[in-house]
């Protein structure tokens, strides 16, 4: 039997270590088949328009990227998204001065992730039964607060948001933030060590508990961020937006190469599924493809990462066992 594993050795280290660089390789070949079969598909317009919605999708997905690592997930980002820009919307008609605006959005989104993370924790409840619970709860709190209705009088202090290089600028101080708590922190080092092994981290006195609470506060409070750029972007704010963008956000993080059981992973790994998604997304509509089937694309993506990853995982325990032998 060892030398059996020996002898896949080689085979082994291929497959890892091209699993490992696959959302490179799938980027760079989107990236030249579009160029090929779309012509317009890099003109300055579009790829304006491509960058704004991948910045809502990757501020989403950097939240989501933090539940996932400590062994979560969060289902309901899209819905915070929307609750956060419509109590923002009622903000706006009552003329309440547009700092305050920003902060109860933000606070929103904030608190709104924290009632997910004390949900989690506290009651000891799955997080995929928490978040798969507040996803409906708080999109039928928006329809409910509005009867299906939208804010449309957006002040320009907010639509600046969604224009010009705002929304990257944007983006990219979230990913350094995430990068700089994820790499160089003891909060970060911990949120790994309780995705990799829950108990393992409580028997070495890490707060688990209030770690959860601080990841789903932060994954709230980017999805209002996030909720922010959208209303700049469109230029108006309705508790119907942000349906489905929890799976935009699932499948970059997940095509990134992050482990879907939490533990392992790279916040700019993240930002380039977030790239392949945003791209992906644009070049089928420009190809014309029936939006109806942008769910099932979506899940297959997923679907297709989760086992590549498995494989990788269980080829991983193959060298480490040849290793030790």
């Amino acid at each position: 039997m060892i030398e059996k594993l020996k002898k896949e050795g080689p085979d082994t280290n291929f497959f890892y270590n091209v699993t490992n660089y696959l959302p490179l390789i799938i980027f760079f070949v989107l990236f030249i088949l579009f160029s090929i079969f779309i012509p317009s598909f890099f003109s300055f317009q579009n790829v304006s328009d491509i960058s704004r919605q991948i910045a809502i999708t990757g501020i989403l997905a950097a939240g989501m990227t933090l539940t996932i690592l400590s062994g979560g997930i969060d289902l309901s980002v899209g819905s915070i998204l929307a609750l956060s820009i419509t109590i923002g919307g009622f903000a706006i008609d009552a003329n309440l001065p547009i700092w305050l605006v920003f902060i109860i959005i933000l606070i929103t989104g904030l608190f709104l992730g924290f009632l997910n993370g004390f949900l989690i924790t506290y009651l000891s409840i799955l997080p995929l039964i928490v978040t798969l619970a507040t996803l409906s709860i708080y999109r039928s709190l928006a329809l409910l607060l509005t009867s299906g209705s939208y804010f449309t009088t957006i002040p320009n202090e907010i639509l600046i948001l969604g224009k010009g290089y705002f929304p990257i600028l944007i983006l990219i101080i979230v990913y350094i933030f995430v990068l700089f708590i994820t790499q160089f922190t003891k909060f970060g080092r911990n949120i790994f060590s309780i995705g990799g092994n829950e108990t393992a981290a409580i028997s070495a006195g890490v707060p688990v508990n209030r770690y959860k609470i601080y990841i789903y506060t932060l994954s709230g409070l980017l999805s209002a961020v996030a909720g922010l750029i959208f209303i700049g972007r469109t230029g108006y704010a309705a508790p119907q937006v942000g349906e489905g963008y929890e799976f935009l956000a699932i499948a970059a993080v997940v095509v990134g190469g992050t482990n879907i059981l939490g533990g392992e992973g790279h916040i700019l790994r993240t930002l380039l599924g977030a790239l392949i998604i945003g791209i992906l997304v644009a070049g089928i509509s420009m190809f014309g493809v029936n939006p109806s089937w942008q769910d099932t694309i979506n899940g297959g993506i997923i679907l297709f990462a989760i086992t590549l990853e498995a494989i990788r995982s269980q080829k991983n325990k193959r060298r480490t066992f040849e290793k030790i032998s």
